[in-house]
């Protein structure tokens, strides 16, 4: 299964924890039995989903940082940290990546001290054999914060953006660039908070905890959140913001395409409208894949951002919801999302 950040990440070219926001609910379908949902923040969006349904990949990107949720038990990918020793687990996490560099390197920026933690080291690639002489090869900062949050004991890695460009070696100023580029970064980074759900705070949940505070239009701005209940039924919610026109045009061609293909029909999902294509699934005849595409884009719009959601759903990983169909469990669910007043 692809990563959710991998995701966000194409869109744009672009735990859930068992004490809280837990309710008896029904899907918006007639005829639908009681059965137990939890509720979500997922991007700028609140969801309910059958309660075993988890997060287990969330991302954000945008032209200044990168940041991920995953599970407690995730080991891969750098995300969040719990407990005493979560400020030395990120470093050793950091240090281990600047080892595994395919050149020296070496810091040019420590700071462990305040509430954004920032490490910075400098790889220049022009030391790889068969590539010193190579004017165009390429010369990085590599840039890593964590956000800090003592009071509850947790704290979240988020990653340095490369999308403002690169700046040439023969540039005189590039170290100074670089800086001012810094402070960006770290302004932004300081915008990722912790609030338990349920909060009011503005901007874009990567979970039930953590919050990008984003209330300024980005340049391009996209995230994605992925659930999965273990079986063989999942949720992917996926949106962002177009600062370029060329690029939304491409993007809604792309979508329309996919309508002149494959039947349809017009769903309004949060108050945005679009289009629903359910299809058999691939190994079950009780399996029905959906995708649903807002066809209301508009460039620099958080209201209006562009979003998709896709997913699956199996009638046999929820015995208790026959005789409903999985078009009907979809199209519920779908009427579940909402968008977030805040």
């Amino acid at each position: 299964m692809a990563s959710v950040a991998q995701h966000v990440l194409l869109l744009l070219g672009l735990l859930i924890q068992a004490t809280q926001g837990m309710a008896m609910s029904k899907t918006d379908v007639k005829g639908a039995p009681e059965f137990q949902f939890t509720e979500h923040c997922a991007g700028r969006y609140q969801l309910e989903l059958p309660a075993d349904m988890k997060l287990v990949d969330s991302g954000y990107n945008d032209e200044l940082i990168l940041v991920s949720v995953y599970p407690p038990e995730e080991q891969v990918h750098d995300t969040t940290y719990r407990g005493e020793q979560r400020v030395g687990e990120w470093q050793t996490r950091v240090e281990a990546k600047r080892l595994k560099e395919k050149v020296e390197t070496g810091y040019v920026h420590q700071n462990l001290e305040g509430n954004l933690k920032t490490l910075v080291y400098y790889a220049d690639y022009r030391k790889i054999p068969g590539l010193s002489e190579d004017p165009t090869a390429a010369h990085v900062f590599e840039t890593y914060f964590q956000k800090d949050f003592p009071e509850v004991e947790q704290a979240i890695a988020i990653q340095g953006q490369g999308a403002l460009g690169v700046v040439q070696r023969s540039e005189s100023g590039y170290k100074a660039i670089y800086q001012e580029r810094l402070a960006r970064m770290q302004e932004r980074a300081r915008d990722v908070e912790y609030h338990p759900w349920p909060h009011k705070k503005a901007g874009v949940c990567l979970d039930r905890e953590f919050v990008v505070v984003n209330t300024v239009t980005p340049e391009r701005e996209g995230y994605a959140m992925e659930f999965y209940n273990g079986k063989r039924s999942r949720f992917v919610l996926m949106g962002g913001t177009f600062h370029n026109a060329s690029a939304l045009k491409e993007e809604l061609g792309r979508n329309s395409g996919l309508m002149a293909f494959l039947a349809s029909s017009k769903m309004t999902v949060a108050g945005r409208k679009g289009r629903l294509f359910i299809s058999d699934g691939k190994y079950s005849e009780t399996e029905r894949e959906f995708r649903w595409v807002a066809t209301d884009t508009k460039v620099d719009s958080f209201r209006h951002a562009h979003l998709e959601i896709e997913g699956a759903i199996e009638m046999k990983d929820y015995p208790e919801m026959a005789p409903m169909s999985g078009t009907d469990v979809i199209v519920g669910l779908l009427k579940g999302v909402k968008e977030r007043p805040y």
